[in-house]
């Protein structure tokens, strides 16, 4: 493997704005208070520029205050250098509940603007007015509004309309299927620039990656890495397959850094995150596969389909009906 890339490699959304290929991941895990900032700190001084936030994580006030006091220290890196990314949470999914949404964010965050705002999941849920959360069923799961989840042109609308008021430069999707990008493109005025899923080895995604392309819109890989979890059905993990750490051990870098290497050359963002300050920084130094190494990973990949994150027990409704939740099958 040769040459760094992460630092300098961006893509062009279907805008025309500039997306860098690796961002940092800001969701924490329940993480301790000022953990976030400490780590979204310790990225921007790496070379990061490009946070992934959203509502759900909580924690966007750390994001906010780590930002403002880098570009405060560092006033060679202006705003429109950092690219920030945030997402609308389900419950919140009404027109009203849409522009609130990106505005608290955009307190929280304190900037006047972000670069990218997302759907985060295809699901709308009801909304707890005396919380502002999602309202809970009697079987402990989110109310769906069927209708809005079925058609979420309004929802979609109020997302152009903060495009067109400068709150946010784009606007994209996550966690959405073919049948819903399909769905969403046909009455679009402003087309998704990005589809934020899960990809990993384990997960290719490949012919969702594929319809993404071929309609201009750049996927997003989130749990790049795959997870510490087993595959329910075997036991597998994500870490210890021997092809993957041949690869690793053969190239003279860690695993993390091949698999966001196999990511890039697959020609997508990735978003790797830890709060570890070593792992921020080696996850940022990214190498150029070799044609060898690629091909390795992509023979772990075929055939792969096992999903890690999928939140129908929170949700009370699946994403992915055509899967069984931890299984290895054909794609």
């Amino acid at each position: 493997m040769t040459g760094f890339t992460a630092a300098n490699t961006t893509y062009t959304l279907n805008n025309g704005v500039r997306i860098p290929a690796v961002g940092f991941g800001t969701f924490a895990n329940e993480g301790a208070k000022g953990e976030t900032y400490a780590a979204v700190k310790k990225a921007l001084e790496v070379g990061y520029r490009h946070l992934d936030c959203a509502w759900f994580y909580q924690n966007e006030d750390e994001v906010g205050q780590a930002l403002a006091e880098f570009l405060e220290n560092h006033k060679d890196v202006k705003r429109e250098d950092i690219f920030i990314c945030t997402k609308v949470w389900n419950h919140l999914h009404e027109p009203e509940d849409v522009k609130w949404s990106l505005q608290n964010s955009l307190d929280k965050l304190k900037v006047d603007y972000v670069d990218l705002f997302l759907i985060h999941w295809p699901i709308a849920a009801e909304k707890d007015e005396a919380t502002n959360m999602p309202k809970i069923g009697a079987d402990g799961k989110y109310i769906i509004k069927k209708e809005l989840t079925e058609n979420p042109e309004p929802t979609w609308r109020a997302m152009e309309d903060l495009v067109d008021a400068g709150k946010t430069r784009s606007i994209g999707v996550s966690n959405w299927t073919i049948p819903g990008l399909q769905k969403l493109l046909k009455f679009a005025r402003i087309k998704p620039t990005v589809n934020q899923i899960e990809i990993h080895p384990f997960l290719p995604n490949t012919e969702l990656v594929e319809f993404c392309f071929k309609n201009q819109i750049i996927p997003t890989a989130y749990s790049p890495l795959g997870s510490q979890n087993q595959v329910p059905s075997t036991g597998e993990r994500v870490r210890d397959d021997p092809t993957l750490k041949a690869v690793a051990e053969r190239s003279g870098h860690n695993l993390a850094q091949v698999l966001l290497a196999w990511g890039l050359r697959r020609g997508y963002v990735v978003l790797p995150k830890s709060s570890t300050p070593s792992r921020i920084e080696s996850n940022f130094q990214i190498p150029v596969l070799r044609d060898e190494d690629f091909k390795a990973i992509q023979e772990v990949a075929k055939g792969r389909h096992c999903r890690f994150v999928n939140m129908k027990d929170t949700f009370g409704y699946d994403v992915w009906p055509e899967e069984s939740d931890g299984q290895l099958k054909q794609e």
